[in-house]
């Protein structure tokens, strides 16, 4: 959805030089997976946290 999009860029940008992240639809179940990693364990936990709020929201809309 355009808003897990823009949400994805969004995170990309924050971690941009310190960290990465990926995005995975599941193959096999109906989930989306979250990969993260970075110098900032707090930036990276916050990141995540909003990502997967915004994915959780559309999915349910």
């Amino acid at each position: 959805s355009p808003a897990v999009t823009a949400a994805a860029a969004a995170a990309e940008a924050r971690l941009a030089g310190i960290g990465r992240l990926l995005l995975r639809a599941s193959g096999t179940e109906p989930l989306i997976r979250v990969m993260a990693e970075g110098e900032d364990e707090q930036l990276v936990a916050a990141v995540v946290d909003e990502l997967c709020a915004v994915i959780e929201a559309e999915s349910a809309g």
